[in-house]
């Protein structure tokens, strides 16, 4: 009988464990008909200076992608998701993907540009969007 408790006790830690190592999403934002970006939480043990670039980061994404897709039919809704990347350098990792398809895009982006030596301009999330993400998705 002691055997059966102490499983059961170990069962319920690892299940609380791996409930809190998920990642936990902050909000999800609606761009457009059936596209919607989920907004996964800053970690708390990422640098302060990395956490403020991707916090100004986030709102230039939102426009981008505001501007970079359109409304889609409910069969073709399309999901983005926005995570903190490599917590050393300062990246987001971008996932996307559409409801019927099992195909899946990922792309991280440098949150610093190396071109003008400050956080990554509107223009360059634009073109990583295109190039990474819409354009192998089929969206123009």
């Amino acid at each position: 009988m002691k055997s059966g408790n102490a499983l059961v006790l170990v069962g319920l830690v690892l299940l609380v464990v791996s409930i809190k190592a998920q990642d936990k999403v902050e909000r999800e934002i609606d761009i457009h008909n059936n596209v919607r970006l989920i907004q996964m939480a800053v970690p708390q043990d990422m640098p302060e200076e990395l956490k403020s670039r991707y916090q100004a980061f986030l709102p230039i994404f939102v426009e981008t992608l505001k501007e970079k897709t359109s409304e889609q039919f409910s069969e073709n809704a399309l999901t983005f998701r926005v995570v903190p990347g490599i917590k050393e350098i300062g990246s987001a990792k971008i996932t996307a993907y559409r409801k019927n398809t099992k195909s899946e895009y990922i792309g991280s982006l440098l949150l610093h540009s190396y071109a003008t030596g400050e956080n990554v301009s509107k223009e360059e999330i634009g073109q990583f969007l295109a190039k990474q993400i819409l354009d192998p998705l089929g969206v123009s």
